[in-house]
């Protein structure tokens, strides 16, 4: 009980003397998500986010024309465009592209859901941020590279990813459920200016709602990560305290004295006489160990003159851990 007390009190101890940052994760963020009509007749994107806690607004591409990039920037984190969407939406949002890539570059993140050529008959008009784009191709099968994993849907992607930046991460591939195409990107994720764009042919809308949780659960890590992606760009910097060697020391020095006087008693006493001479002689080391580092923390005078100095610190704490070691073999030894 006395080591269990003595080790709270220190890791308490050392939790006063450094600073710490607790992670915002999801908390503040705001998504938008765009579409005209739901993708393949699900929701499956607003269902995600509000299990993620993650408030959302939904818009149309027609009415994203009133919003400027600053008005995005300044309300949103990340930027949702969803699968599926009839040809209205996409001659709507043609245009814009430019205001949705200086959004990106100011540090946010922009999720295209590319599948088209779904239920609703529109086609994308124009590339991606960063000249990416999507060929048809469709594949009952997508490949995570991660974690090796396969996703199966009919189908699972409709398109693969052409112009893909270098350094992109390539995040799924198409294959045939046993060997992964890599020549058949269906979700990259891509730095552009000081935020990020994720582009998926992936029919996630379609799959989370008729599919297993496995689509559920990858679609939400893609977004958490993401949006855990614009908090980094966000955060002050964490500022440690100063270690302070002053308090320390004297902490150690204390200890140590404290210990040697247990170890000393325990020594002594008649329990400690009848111990072995393998127990004894492990006892005896550590103590030898602790009065050697003890003494080279005086090299330059004594401790409590020299309580600031980094080379007291680093003996001294040895000195101290092997005296408390001595105690412990005596004490297990005794029982």
């Amino acid at each position: 009980m006395k080591k269990v007390l003595g080790l709270l009190v220190v890791f308490l101890f050392v939790l006063s003397s450094l600073g710490f940052s607790a992670a915002q994760g999801l908390t503040g963020k705001k998504v938008l998500i765009l579409k005209n009509v739901d993708a393949w007749n699900s929701n499956a994107n607003e269902v995600v986010l509000t299990e993620l806690g993650v408030p959302y607004d939904v818009m149309t591409a027609a009415q994203l024309n009133s919003l400027t990039a600053s008005d995005l920037i300044s309300t949103y984190d990340m930027i949702l465009i969803a699968s599926d969407q009839n040809q209205q939406f996409y001659d709507d949002l043609g245009p814009q592209m430019p205001k949705l890539e200086e959004f990106v570059k100011a540090g946010k993140v922009l999720h295209v859901h590319a599948a088209n050529w779904g239920w609703h008959g529109g086609l994308w008009t124009t590339s991606l941020p960063g000249g990416v784009s999507i060929t048809r191709s469709y594949s009952n099968y997508d490949y995570i590279i991660k974690n090796g994993t396969w996703l199966y849907s009919t189908y699972a992607s409709h398109g693969y990813l052409i112009n893909v930046p270098a350094g992109a991460e390539i995040v799924t591939v198409q294959g045939d459920g046993t060997t992964p195409d890599y020549n058949r990107p269906s979700t990259i994720i891509y730095p552009l200016g000081r935020g990020r764009v994720l582009a998926t042919g992936l029919t996630f809308e379609y799959s989370v709602r008729y599919r297993g949780m496995e689509w559920r659960d990858f679609l939400k890590k893609l977004i958490t990560e993401n949006l855990e992606y614009t908090s980094k760009k966000e955060e002050p910097k964490v500022v440690e305290k100063q270690f302070n060697y002053i308090i320390w020391n004297f902490f150690y020095y204390r200890q140590y004295q404290k210990t040697t006087e247990e170890f000393n008693l325990l020594h002594g006493s008649p329990e400690a006489g009848e111990l072995d001479n393998e127990t004894l002689e492990m006892a005896l080391h550590h103590k030898a160990l602790a009065e050697e580092y003890f003494a080279k923390a005086e090299e330059n005078g004594p401790i409590l003159q020299n309580l600031n100095s980094i080379k007291v610190f680093i003996n001294l704490r040895k000195a101290y851990f092997h005296v408390r070691d001595a105690v412990g073999v005596l004490e297990e030894g005794i029982g």
